[in-house]
């Protein structure tokens, strides 16, 4: 916990030397989130059918996804476990971090976490409030709801971190992941409901997308927040999400314990 922290005020420091950045982060978040009310609010003009859902409730989920982006890809782009991992391995400087008596895994998780949670306050909550003032943003339909988003949200978090950081780990075996990335960050995009909701997709893709884990990062705290789960699915949403979060967790722990002892008994 101490590292979490150490990583946040190191986040307040950086913008108290670069507060343009900071303030073009804050102007991007309202333009991002108008951008995607008018999208939607033309699409639902079209036809209110193939939506499917009330135009608010639409805007909502559109803008909060916009948000959640934000939190979830912080800072700089090298706040990215796997963008960090690549760069420690091109440049032959993993061997600091093996040193360092935190696992890389927390160490990413405690760096991406602080930002993450600097963004959320001074970028997001800002942005949110805004949003739901002048932009048509829906609250949460009460406090279950509210506080279950919460939570969703945390997890949504842990399930990409933990993505991320095994996509990391493939670096290792190849040196160079950029195109891989790639091709990961257009399936993250297609599948997390983060740019088309999944409810769109036709009934095959939707039964595929079911099985995955990307649906957990954007589309259940997003249905949750905009009251599309029952109150009891609510219950069944957060535990598929901690599950995954679990599994995924200790799959990128196992990786990373058999990539150090690899890397140990080369370095010796």
């Amino acid at each position: 916990m101490k590292t979490f922290w150490a990583f946040l005020r190191t986040e307040q420091r950086s913008v108290g030397f670069y507060r343009m950045d900071f303030l073009l982060k804050v102007l991007y978040s309202l333009i991002a989130m108008y951008g995607v009310r008018s999208l939607w609010s033309v699409l639902y003009a079209q036809d209110p059918a193939i939506v499917g859902r009330p135009l608010s409730s639409m805007i909502t989920y559109a803008m909060l996804a916009v948000a959640l982006d934000i939190i979830f890809y912080p800072s700089a782009l090298s706040t990215a476990p796997q963008n960090y991992i690549a760069g420690q391995v091109r440049t032959g400087r993993i061997d600091t971090d093996l040193l360092r008596p935190m696992d890389l895994q927390k160490q990413l998780l405690a760096r991406n976490g602080g930002a993450a949670l600097f963004g959320a306050v001074w970028l997001v909550l800002p942005a949110w409030f805004i949003g739901v003032l002048f932009f048509g943003m829906e609250l949460p339909p009460d406090l279950l709801y509210g506080a279950a988003f919460l939570v969703s949200g945390i997890l949504s978090f842990l399930i990409l971190f933990s993505l991320n950081f095994i996509l990391g780990l493939v670096c290792f075996a190849t040196t160079d992941i950029r195109q891989i990335t790639m091709a990961y960050s257009g399936i993250l995009t297609i599948l997390s409901g983060k740019l088309i909701p999944n409810w769109l997709y036709p009934k095959w893709m939707q039964a595929l997308i079911n099985v995955l884990p990307f649906r957990c990062i954007f589309e259940t705290p997003l249905n949750i927040y905009t009251g599309a789960v029952s109150s009891a699915g609510i219950g069944y949403s957060l535990l598929l999400q901690i599950l995954w979060a679990a599994v995924l967790i200790i799959l990128g722990k196992g990786m990373w314990l058999g990539v150090h002892r690899y890397l140990t008994v080369q370095g010796g």
